[in-house]
């Protein structure tokens, strides 16, 4: 952006009263490297020539390529090149009349930014700020401002951004034309992991206990309506579908899903021979068995609350018999006699609230 900025009023006041003493210096806007700003002075322009001697932070003095003059030199562009220092620069000017006077140097100070050291104009955007993976963040230096320029020479006041990095803005300020740069480094934050498991099935008052606990976790919202970082659920409710949404330190959420299917009564196996002959395996009657979602079957006796079963013999006698919580059947009759190997018919009947499942069928004893 080029401008245009009297830096000598004073100079003309005090040339016009005939004084040769030296005047106070002024600070002129900040520069920003990489323009070109145009300055100027006022004394007795058209009858005096200007001599200009700038010079960079470390005393040395700018060569006259960096530079322009025009007229006779009561003004001058400068070239605020990449290769240049960031800091303060000092300007002096001084004007000789074509009557042979010459006043006293004026003296003005330019702070020149970088991308890298800059005096802000602006501190809207924080030195660190973060963003969730997979969301946008923006990038606002505040409104007010005559221009806007971007790392990637886009000029929007806002920029909006998912990737990790540096970003730096180019400000123009409307009070006095002064540039300098905000900038800020972004984080992208990963998404908080949580799982809660793969899906499973509950039989009966079995339950689970769902924990996703995290210190690093802010919030739980499960589908439950708890807020709590754990949960249990039991089979009695029949099939579900379990969420939770958790929000971390840095706000960043994430969910995961858990489909649990309640046991079908109607589908239980009951095991159709046992061999109670003490050599530890196979010795008792144990039922029944639940179909797990890998297709094997397993034991969900201990779920069971409300059974009654009764064992008849080939000819209808009744040789065993239970009812309440699930209980195993050694093979023996009601007497604790041992019963011969032969073929049994049962009869289970399993009461779950207000329903019942009942199962018929035969049960051998094998010894």
């Amino acid at each position: 952006m080029k401008k245009f900025t009297p830096i000598l009023l004073l100079l003309v006041l005090l040339i016009n009263l005939g004084s040769l003493k030296p005047v106070e210096g002024q600070d002129l806007p900040y520069a920003c490297i990489g323009t070109t700003e145009k300055y100027g002075v006022k004394g007795f322009n058209g009858i005096s020539d200007f001599d200009w001697v700038i010079t960079d932070p470390d005393g040395n003095v700018l060569p006259a390529s960096s530079y322009q003059l025009f007229a006779r030199g009561d003004s001058i562009a400068i070239t605020w090149s990449e290769d240049m220092k960031g800091g303060i620069y000092t300007i002096d000017v001084t004007e000789h009349t074509d009557y042979g006077c010459t006043g006293a140097p004026f003296r003005a100070y330019i702070t020149l930014n970088t991308p890298e050291i800059f005096v802000p104009i602006s501190n809207n955007l924080d030195d660190d700020m973060g963003v969730c993976f997979g969301k946008i963040a923006e990038l606002d230096p505040g409104s007010g401002f005559i221009s806007y320029l971007w790392q990637d020479n886009s000029t929007n006041q806002v920029y909006y951004t998912g990737d990790a990095g540096t970003y730096t803005v180019r400000l123009v300020n409307a009070d006095n034309y002064s540039c300098s740069y905000d900038s800020t480094r972004l984080v992208v934050y990963d998404l908080p992991t949580v799982s809660l498991g793969p899906d499973t099935f509950l039989f009966a008052n079995q339950t689970l206990l769902l924990d996703v606990y995290n210190p690093n976790f802010s919030f739980y919202n499960w589908s439950t309506g708890a807020i709590t970082s754990s949960i249990t659920v039991d089979g009695i409710n029949g099939d579900q579908t379990i969420s939770v949404l958790v929000t971390d330190i840095h706000g960043c959420e994430n969910s995961d899903t858990v489909n649990i299917k309640a046991t079908d009564y109607s589908k239980l196996k009951i095991p159709a021979a046992f061999t109670p002959n003490g050599d530890g395996f196979n010795d008792t009657w144990i039922f029944p068995a639940a179909k797990a979602s890998d297709g094997s079957y397993i034991d969900v006796s201990a779920y069971i609350e409300n059974i009654d079963v009764k064992v008849f013999n080939r000819w209808g006698k009744l040789v065993w018999q239970h009812s309440g919580l699930s209980k195993a059947w050694n093979g023996k009759d009601l007497s604790g006699k041992e019963l011969p190997m032969d073929s049994y018919h049962y009869i289970i009947v399993i009461k779950v609230g207000d329903e019942k499942f009942e199962y018929k069928g035969s049960i051998t004893i094998l010894r």
